[in-house]
């Protein structure tokens, strides 16, 4: 069998998408791998990938819906690359303004490629039957089926959609699920260690006219009507800034780093909080920053190269070893970026929705919970720990942190609306963390608890 060409970036779509859906990796890190790799010089090209493997995924159950309407063999019926060619098709149909002809005709060649002449006959009868039909197909009825509805319509999992109202009520829980599958506008954070924001976006406005400062980080710039990779930017290659959501953001300011102290980053990442960290603590000090992902910390030393930041040691391996590893009480600052299972960024990584079960929200907990045991003996007495995720449920955020104290009478929470830069002091709760709705202020979707270890212990 041909492989599909990889000048096609409608055929480079469809691959991915067969390679998401039958071995669940991550969207973003396949999706990067293979643009990386790919011969498609054009950024429009490169652009169009995206949207369609995006596209699809943020849509998904709404396609199939709909593809069910119009297809006599169901899709569970079908192999990887047929179904996944009609979503492609459908999706163009449905959520862009290709015209038709070319939506059908474009998903048609690229299976005609690969496949005989009656698969090919199939997929086009099916875009056609749709594309004749798609105004006149009706949701499950919203009055008998309220959960049914918003899963169809929203493409999110019905498990999740029953939580989302229990948890917001309907109206609410209704425009978090439409949040969800809104485009994220692109957030930069400037590097104050080589340029002021005033400075950075006036060299940017020149370039991306509507990139304007964010409303609640001092550093934040939203490169509002940007289109293309943030890697071109001449800013970019300067080391000026770094790509990190403005809610994110906000966690380093509440771990309030001060210059000279020992800092604990201990899931860094890629670095987009540990390298603000450095920032805040104007590249001095010393932070350590663990992963147990190689990979990762590779990229927060590339990152870290190219911003000029030079205090940062990393350690690849397990959080929740780290005693065996640093031993003593050591830092004066713990930031814990904890692993979750991301409903808060829907929006950014729309595979979270398809990837995630209720089982989830019993394990990752006593995980989260484990990692923020293991690294408290790490602090100083009077240092500070910061927990944070990218999640919107109770159980990895409020409830984490009231099983944690319920242990370490030696923690007390500092409220977050004391530390917080005042443009963004409105973004907590009365028992003092800071939360963050992708419906309630256009920001990821953030929880994250300050906690002080006390001097004497009770």
């Amino acid at each position: 069998m041909p492989k599909l060409p990889r000048k096609n970036p409608r055929a480079m779509a469809l691959k991915v998408l067969i390679r998401w859906e039958t071995k669940k990796p991550l969207l973003d890190e396949v999706l990067s791998e293979v643009l990386e790799k790919s011969v498609l010089p054009d950024p429009r090209d490169q652009g169009l990938v995206s949207e369609l493997i995006n596209g699809v995924v943020r849509h998904l159950a709404f396609i199939d819906y709909v593809l069910s309407r119009v297809s006599k063999k169901p899709l569970e019926k079908m192999d990887p690359e047929v179904r996944n060619a009609l979503r492609l098709g459908a999706y163009q149909l449905l959520f862009t303004r290709i015209p038709v002809q070319a939506a059908v005709a474009e998903t048609v060649k690229i299976v005609k490629k690969r496949r005989g002449q009656w698969i090919v006959n199939f997929v086009n009868a099916v875009l056609r039957e749709l594309a004749r039909r798609k105004n006149e197909i009706e949701l499950p009825p919203r009055e008998m089926d309220p959960v049914a509805y918003l899963a169809v319509k929203y493409s999110y999992p019905r498990w999740l959609v029953e939580r989302w109202l229990k948890l917001f009520g309907e109206e609410e829980a209704e425009a978090l699920l439409k949040a969800g599958n809104e485009r994220s506008t692109l957030v930069v954070r400037a590097n104050t260690l080589r340029v002021t924001r005033e400075q950075l976006l006036l060299y940017l406005k020149a370039e991306i006219p509507e990139a304007k400062p964010t409303r609640f980080s001092p550093d934040g710039i939203e490169l509002k009507g940007f289109q293309g990779r943030i890697t071109t930017l001449k800013p970019f290659k300067f080391g000026w800034l770094q790509v990190q959501d403005e809610a994110s953001q906000l966690v380093s300011y509440l771990l309030s780093p001060m210059p000279g102290e020992r800092i604990l980053d201990a899931c860094a990442g890629v670095g987009g909080k540990t390298t603000h960290i450095a920032q805040l603590m104007r590249n001095t000090g010393r932070i350590y920053a663990m992963d147990v992902l190689s990979w990762r910390l590779e990229r927060l030393k590339e990152n870290a190269k190219r911003l000029g930041v030079t205090n940062i040691e990393v350690i690849t391996g397990d959080a929740t070893r780290a005693i065996e590893t640093l031993g003593g009480s050591f830092f004066d600052r713990i930031l814990i970026d904890a692993p979750c299972t991301g409903t808060g960024v829907i929006r950014r990584h729309p595979d979270i929705k398809w990837a995630r079960t209720p089982d989830d929200l019993v394990s990752i907990p006593e995980k989260q919970l484990s990692l923020l045991e293991s690294l408290a003996p790490l602090l100083k007495k009077g240092g500070v720990m910061v927990y944070a995720t990218c999640s919107l449920e109770p159980e990895e955020n409020e409830e984490v942190i009231k099983n944690f104290l319920a242990k370490h009478q030696d923690f007390i929470i500092e409220k977050a609306q004391d530390v917080l830069p005042k443009e963004a002091r409105s973004l907590t709760t009365e028992e003092g963390f800071m939360r963050t709705y992708p419906h309630r202020h256009g920001l990821d979707g953030f929880f994250a608890a300050r906690l002080r270890k006390r001097r004497i212990s009770r």
